[in-house]
């Protein structure tokens, strides 16, 4: 399922200084004076960070306004700015410079003294959009729905045009998958500012969940125009375009993705997706997920696929390890089941076989190939009689003559394969009829018929894609492989 690349719209930006740093320097002078709010009553300086009560600033003393346009050059700053503006006698701060101060805050992990700035600035001015925005976007870091939406939509009561807002009122739509409501939001806020990347990008995301892949394309296309650093509209143009079957392109965005940030884990495994899937290239795939697995061990999705990578390689024995950690993980990961099976056969640990086929089969009981496999670890594991038991069970699955049922007799009795051959040289479904082979195969190896056997193994051991090859290839040439 197409999933969002990017993290939160950067409308969260705004929390680490982007569109509040225009406001403030626009609007407050050296002096700390704002043309848009007024300052703090006088008579209540001990409400003002950086002030004392009783006193005013010399006026030789460096304003708010003045250590922030010195201190701020980015958001990796925060701390410095934050340390200066408290421990300096500045004088007190307006409402924009008390802004930027919350952001700060909220920058630094400060929720609680952020949240008190900014309650206070919408308290003192309440129509103060930004300040609201900010208060919303901080009550959504902290989890608090209610109090986030109702920030939010006094945020846009004071200011209907702020585009920050509408974006992430989109966003916020687009995560509980209330499509037309995220699609007029960002649509509005596309009207106030047909630049915003924030607004692109969620619009195409937009799209392409409500299966309009060629218009989200289109916008993906301007985000990256606009912002060619952008790397996250490069990554969900890649997602797009390999709806759209542009798997070279969805493979280009994500080298330039993962050339600018080569320590993202999720980079690597999309295009290690892109490459097994469509290209298969199988080399450059298992270099994207080795390179997943060392920035991050624990990722399950690349321990699933360099499961299966290694299993279709036919690395079993690296395959086995991996699968064992996706277990370790998620014990209920049902597509573990068989090729574990598989690898406890090939090991010679047919108890465990039979374990890992019965619940193969509890997941899939239309497959008659888990239960035959089942019931033949029984045997092997020398519980005859259980063994027998499922035997005649699958055996009632097929039809008298038909060459699955005459293979499962055999399997069952262990005598004269003269039916079952005979039967399996009249199959005209050849995948069918050389996956049943291999059970003669191995009833052949249960009765001491090493020939027999052998002679089965390298007639299927060769062919690929099925359970009963690879334990075929296994059984002439052990789970290492070719490293």
């Amino acid at each position: 399922m197409l999933q969002p690349a990017s993290p939160p719209p950067r409308t969260a930006s705004i929390l680490v200084l982007s569109v509040v740093i225009l406001v403030f320097w626009g609007s407050c002078s050296t002096d700390g004076a704002s043309s848009s709010a007024p300052e703090p009553p006088e008579e209540a300086p001990d409400e003002i960070p950086g002030s004392r009560p009783g006193e005013s600033a010399p006026d030789d003393r460096p304003s708010a306004a003045d250590i922030l346009e010195s201190r701020y050059t980015g958001a990796d700053d925060a701390a410095d700015v934050l340390a200066v503006l408290e421990t300096s006698e500045v004088e007190p701060m307006d409402a924009d410079a008390r802004l930027v101060y919350a952001v700060l805050l909220r920058t630094e992990g400060r929720f609680d003294d952020s949240r008190r700035e900014l309650a206070a600035l919408v308290e003192g001015h309440p129509s103060m959009a930004d300040a609201w925005f900010n208060l919303a976007l901080l009550e959504h870091a902290q989890g608090r729905s209610d109090e986030r939406d109702s920030a939010l939509e006094s945020a846009l009561e004071a200011d209907p045009s702020l585009t920050e807002a509408l974006a992430f009122s989109g966003a916020l739509a687009a995560a509980d998958s209330r499509w037309t409501a995220a699609e007029n939001s960002y649509t509005a806020a596309l009207e106030q500012d047909n630049e915003s990347i924030d607004a692109i990008t969620g619009l195409a995301w937009v799209m392409a969940k409500t299966e309009r892949a060629e218009e989200a394309l289109s916008l993906l296309d301007r985000a990256v125009e606009l912002e060619p650093d952008f790397t996250y509209a490069r990554v969900d143009r890649s997602r797009v375009n390999v709806v759209l079957g542009n798997y070279n392109a969805a493979e280009d965005d994500l080298d330039a993705a993962i050339a600018d940030e080569p320590d993202v884990p999720w980079h690597y495994l999309d295009r290690a997706r892109i490459r097994l899937r469509h290209f298969k290239d199988y080399q450059g795939a298992l270099e994207d997920l080795n390179a997943v697995e060392s920035l991050d061990s624990g990722n399950f999705f690349a321990l699933v696929y360099l499961a299966g990578l290694h299993d279709e390689e036919r690395r079993f024995t690296l395959a086995e390890e991996y699968y064992r950690r996706v277990v370790s993980m998620r014990p209920d990961y049902v597509w573990a089941y068989l090729p574990l099976g598989k690898f406890s056969w090939m090991n010679g640990e047919y108890r465990a076989a039979a374990d890992w086929f019965a619940k193969a089969a509890s997941e899939d009981p239309s497959e008659f190939s888990f239960e035959l496999m089942n019931a033949l670890s029984l045997l092997r594991a020398g519980r005859g009689e259980e063994a027998r038991t499922m035997l005649l069970e699958t055996l009632r699955r097929f039809k008298r003559g038909e060459s699955a049922y005459e293979v499962v007799r055999f399997c069952a009795e262990r005598g004269s394969d003269f039916y079952a051959v005979n039967a399996l040289n009249k199959e005209t479904n050849e995948t069918l009829r050389e996956r049943l082979w291999f059970y003669m195969g191995a009833v052949y190896e249960i009765e001491g018929n090493s020939i027999g056997a052998n002679a089965v193994y390298e007639r299927i051991g060769g062919r690929r894609g099925e359970m009963e090859y690879d334990l075929a290839w296994a059984a002439l040439k052990g789970m290492g492989g070719a490293l």
